[in-house]
């Protein structure tokens, strides 16, 4: 049997990896081509975007919810934390932050409740 074997090649294009204020051949351009002619918020945290992979608002809101439960050891607080935030986690924030939402959201009341039980069902009250 003879059989045929075609080998296609597929040229990809791959755009440049180096972010724009990184690009140090670009001179007084790199102002335009990071955008601060068009939205001076985005291009200010254009850095730290990066830094964070894409991540700097969920770091953000998950430090906020973190400092209230901190501060305030009430599980309630950082849950509505959490729900002033996702209407603007639509628009603003990655995907992913629904995710951790979620997880604050069930998890840390969940893990809060199991402990208080065991913590406080299990003592010996009384003498």
């Amino acid at each position: 049997m003879l059989e045929l074997i075609f080998i296609t090649l597929q040229i990809i294009q791959v755009n440049e990896t180096t972010p724009c204020f990184m690009n140090l051949t670009a001179g007084a351009d790199m102002w335009e081509n990071c955008g601060f002619g068009d939205d001076y918020l985005q291009a200010m945290l254009l850095p730290w975007e990066w830094i964070t992979g894409g991540y700097f608002s969920m770091v953000i809101v998950s430090l906020f919810v973190m400092v209230t439960y901190i501060k305030y050891h009430k599980a309630i607080y950082p849950i509505l934390v959490g729900i002033i935030f996702i209407p603007v986690s639509f628009f603003l924030f990655p995907s992913q932050f629904i995710l951790i939402a979620f997880i604050f959201g069930i998890g840390l009341p969940a893990g809060v409740f199991l402990i208080s039980i065991l913590m406080q069902r299990t003592k010996e009250y009384g003498g």
